[in-house]
């Protein structure tokens, strides 16, 4: 095995059992694993205890997690659920390096060419589209963030982009980036 980017990549015929990935990994890469998933396990413990006790925390977590990523992130997942992520490049694997780094992906090296894999116990996990509630909830959230963006400038007569994200994710549960707040105010016609 051999690292790039710091993307741990593992040599060898892609496996797509959540367990096989795994069992591949050191014992050092798994204890790693397990403190990404705030999992405390002793050192002492041997490798199969370790991905046994893994192996439930993941696929439990994994919904959650998934719901958490970027539009881009999940999509190359779904490609990977797909089996078309071959021969990806050094910026995918930047993209996805959390999902790699959590245990919930895994990147395959034969002839030089990496392959993600997304293990079978995982793919139902991915939502292929966003729920409604999901989606009425960031529409809501954007339009009082536009809002608020429009009061700003009314007040102020300008505004700080970066300020006002800062004070959003004060008050508000959904934490927000310049990125796509930036997203937000390009989709909406007024600005």
């Amino acid at each position: 095995m051999r690292e790039i980017h710091n993307v741990m990549l593992i040599k060898g015929i892609p496996n797509y059992q959540l367990e096989n990935s795994l069992m591949i990994y050191k014992k050092g890469q798994l204890l790693q694993i397990a403190e990404s998933q705030q999992l405390l396990l002793k050192k002492s413990y041997t490798k199969t205890k370790i991905i046994e006790q893994l192996k439930s925390v993941i696929i439990e977590n994994a919904a959650n997690f998934f719901a958490e990523m970027d539009s881009n992130a999940l999509q190359i997942l779904a490609n990977a659920a797909n089996g078309t992520l071959q021969d990806v490049s050094d910026e995918t694997l930047n993209s996805v390096q959390s999902a790699i780094e959590s245990g919930y992906l895994f990147a395959y090296v034969i002839n030089s060419k990496v392959t993600l894999v997304l293990p079978n116990e995982l793919i139902s996990s991915i939502e292929s589209e966003p729920s409604p509630t999901k989606f009425k909830e960031e529409r809501e959230n954007s339009s009082l963030f536009l809002r608020q963006l429009k009061n700003a400038r009314k007040i102020y007569g300008r505004y700080d982009l970066n300020h006002i994200v800062s004070v959003w994710n004060h008050y508000f549960t959904q934490t927000l980036t310049v990125e796509e707040a930036t997203a937000w105010i390009k989709q909406d016609n007024s600005y």
